[in-house]
């Protein structure tokens, strides 16, 4: 009886050890599937960045964006707009950058907004410098440049060594 009672033994030892074996082994292919998968979606995301880059400025990714309100206050956009109406002593508006769709933030502590008048020529009349924290996801620019005349214009946010976060064109008439 002891015989058979160590042979059982023997056997379901044995059966766990072939057990535990698959489930490591299928634990490994599993995890290279999903690395698989991984490096696929990582070149996707790769080329969509490329289509995206090439596709239209008014976005560097497809969840970064750069708009326009009339203020933000209490921790509230007012009047979101791609359009304005100034004075002629010149008017001004609040800039907004959301990353929150990213899941990334800004990673810089200084930003520079480049405003460019669009037209036949394009033209570079100011560049807003701003502090601003790394870990930030969401940004508001509070007046962050005074127009003083009509027409198409883009707005660039840029890093400190030029590369851009977004962007976004507004169009300003004066009343």
């Amino acid at each position: 009886m002891l015989l058979n009672n160590n042979k059982l033994k023997l056997i379901i030892a044995l059966m766990v050890m072939f057990a535990v074996g698959y489930i490591c082994s299928s634990d490994k292919d599993d995890k290279k599937e999903d690395k698989k998968e991984d490096t696929k979606k990582e070149d996707t995301k790769k080329e969509d960045t490329k289509k995206e880059e090439t596709k239209e400025e008014t976005k560097s990714s497809s969840d970064v964006t750069l708009y326009f309100c009339e203020e933000y206050t209490g921790g509230k956009e007012i009047g979101r707009s791609d359009e304005f109406v100034i004075g002629k002593n010149g008017g001004y508006f609040t800039c907004m950058i959301d990353m929150r769709g990213t899941g990334k933030t800004i990673g810089v502590g200084k930003l520079e907004l480049r405003i460019t008048k669009l037209g036949g020529s394009e033209k570079i009349i100011a560049t807003e410098k701003f502090d601003v924290q790394p870990d930030w996801d969401y940004i508001f620019f509070d007046k962050f440049h005074t127009f003083y005349s009509a027409g198409d214009y883009k707005v660039t946010a840029l890093k400190p060594d030029g590369t851009p976060v977004a962007s976004g064109e507004v169009k300003i008439s004066m009343r």
